[in-house]
């Protein structure tokens, strides 16, 4: 499991780089605006994610890795979530357009904003089920080569000045990772072994329906902290909090990386991922204190690196960022605590324990951006975020029960 947990940290981390190179290049190229638009549609290609694709994902990371373990065919798995990803990214697409013409996109910006929340639900998708056939190590190679290949597409648009079509590098990365990752069938089975049988469906969707309901209301929150900043304050002060946005978010990938080599890592072995189980607590706990250490460094050196990015937003950008900064780590950590009950199959209880901090953080959210700016979005992530992390740690003390 570490060894799964640093590849998939390392291959997530890579493309967190190619996003964030991507958006100071747009900043500092192309301007402030573009940068806010930009990043608004980044944000609405991970939370419409988060509507099935992640999921999706998850699911697939479990039943594969289950379905490994017992050596049997993982065929109707496949095709099962395959069809569902389709049928999900033809919706994804057409809900996105009017969305993004609405936010005052034109015509290229808009192409960008549909490829990149269809490739992004792919990439969600074709990652977690690599993970579950615990292929940590080609997830992270295609990471690599799909960054590599959007930053030079990124540097190709930039000398042609195409600027409407700023997100289309991003949307081709995701969109190459997934047809590379794609899970194909049975390819769970060691080389020359015989299925002992077929892989059962039961409970597949309903464990991940429950899911998006976990993933909406709590990784939800801090794509709806960019999007409230983009409806309810200015241009100018959007892309200034884009510019901290940008920089603090990444962050949270490393909690994502770890939780989905958790998942498959645990998937049979209920009792042990209970917070009860001495290993889990070391587990948790230990992660939240690396991170502590990592995140405190980033406040630390907010001024120091920021300009460096962002030279005509950075300073401005310092204190979003630190505000940013906290709520990014409660939010991570809770992330651990959650992927070990999911591994247990306790989805229904993941979404229920959630929904409490999402209606805490909308609330607040909604009440304080008119108020407060940018900052009112925010408050209403890291409100919502310290209540789902209470409630996660709570659940993971209680005696494990599959769903």
């Amino acid at each position: 499991m570490a060894s799964s947990a640093l590849l998939s940290t390392i291959g997530i981390g890579v493309q967190g780089a190619a996003k964030l190179v991507v958006t100071v290049v747009i900043g500092r190229v192309f301007g402030t605006e573009t940068l806010g638009q930009a990043t608004a549609l980044l944000s609405l290609s991970v939370f419409a994610a988060l509507l099935w694709p992640s999921a999706a994902g998850n699911t697939a990371s479990r039943y594969l890795a289950l379905a490994l373990r017992t050596g049997r065919s993982d065929a109707a798995l496949n095709r099962l979530l395959g069809r569902t990803m389709l049928v999900c990214s033809v919706v994804l697409a057409g809900c996105t357009v009017p969305v993004a013409v609405a936010w005052g996109n034109g015509p290229g910006t808009v192409l960008g904003g549909v490829g990149v929340v269809v490739g992004y639900g792919l990439y969600a998708y074709t990652r977690g089920a690599q993970l579950g056939y615990g292929r940590a190590r080609r997830v992270a190679g295609w990471d690599v080569v799909t960054s590599t290949l959007t930053f030079a597409l990124l540097v190709l648009a930039c000398v042609t000045g195409a600027e409407p079509f700023v997100l289309v590098p991003i949307a081709v990365g995701y969109t190459v990772f997934a047809i590379a990752c794609w899970p194909r069938g049975a390819s769970g089975l060691r080389r020359g072994a015989a299925p002992a049988g077929t892989a059962s469906t039961d409970g597949v969707l309903g464990f991940a329906g429950w899911n998006v309901l976990a993933g909406l209301t709590a990784n939800g929150l801090l794509q709806l902290a960019m999007i409230a900043a983009t409806v309810t304050a200015s241009q100018h002060d959007a892309g200034v909090y884009a510019a901290a946005f940008t920089l603090a978010t990444p962050a949270s990938m490393v909690g994502q990386a770890v939780g989905q080599a958790v998942i498959p890592a645990f998937a049979h072995r209920a009792h042990a991922s209970s917070l009860r189980s001495r290993g889990a607590v070391l587990l948790v706990g230990g992660f939240a204190a690396g991170t502590a250490a990592l995140f405190g460094l980033v406040a630390l050196l907010a001024p120091w690196f920021l300009p460096l990015f962002y030279p005509a937003e950075g300073a401005a950008a310092v204190s979003d960022l630190r505000f940013l900064v906290v709520g990014v780590w409660v939010f991570t950590v809770s992330l651990l605590p959650a992927a070990l009950l999911l591994s247990a199959g306790r989805s229904k209880q993941v979404a229920l324990a959630s929904i409490a901090g999402f209606v805490a953080g909308t609330v607040l959210m909604a009440v304080l951006s008119p108020v407060l700016g940018v900052a009112g979005g925010t408050v209403g992530f890291l409100v919502g975020s310290v209540v789902n992390l209470v409630t996660v740690v709570v659940l993971g003390l209680r005696r494990p029960a599959v769903d």
